[in-house]
């Protein structure tokens, strides 16, 4: 018994240095292929660094730029596509036009409409568009994300 005990606190003393190497360092250690053997400050070293938050997503209104807002889930009518772009003098459905998907300019500092048009979300981006007959007018890319 003592002989067993005597060799499990030699192990443990011989182990120590071995499972105290930093990180990198521990001899059954090997790197993948094209990083750094472990150093600060060479290579892929990056140890305990704290990832840099991913930049906002950004629109362009009035010929500058902003940061998207965070919209909530969007869902397109049943029978349309969710991804479809229109274009400047094409008409938007009329069902894209129902007071589910305008949006108070206002709350987003944009422009107040003309008299007879709403501001319209189509998944991400919005469309200043003609409530008699659809025709959009304008449009910003990407103003939701």
């Amino acid at each position: 018994m003592k002989h067993l005990l005597a060799a499990a606190v030699t192990l443990s003393i011989l182990a120590a240095p071995a499972m105290a190497a930093p990180y990198g360092q521990h001899p059954d250690y090997s790197p993948r292929p094209g990083q750094s053997q472990g150093h600060p400050g060479h290579g892929n070293w990056n140890q305990g660094a704290v990832k840099p938050p991913a930049p906002k997503p950004q629109y362009t209104y009035g010929g500058k730029r902003y940061d998207a807002y965070r919209g909530p889930a969007w869902k397109a009518p049943k029978g349309y596509n969710a991804r479809h772009k229109w274009k400047r003098g094409e008409k938007l459905p009329k069902i894209y036009r129902d007071r589910v998907y305008v949006i108070d300019y206002r709350a987003y500092r944009l422009k107040a409409p003309p008299r007879g048009y709403q501001w319209v979300r189509v998944d991400r981006d919005i469309y200043l568009a003609s409530m008699q007959n659809g025709l959009v007018s304008q449009i910003v890319l990407n103003f939701f994300y």
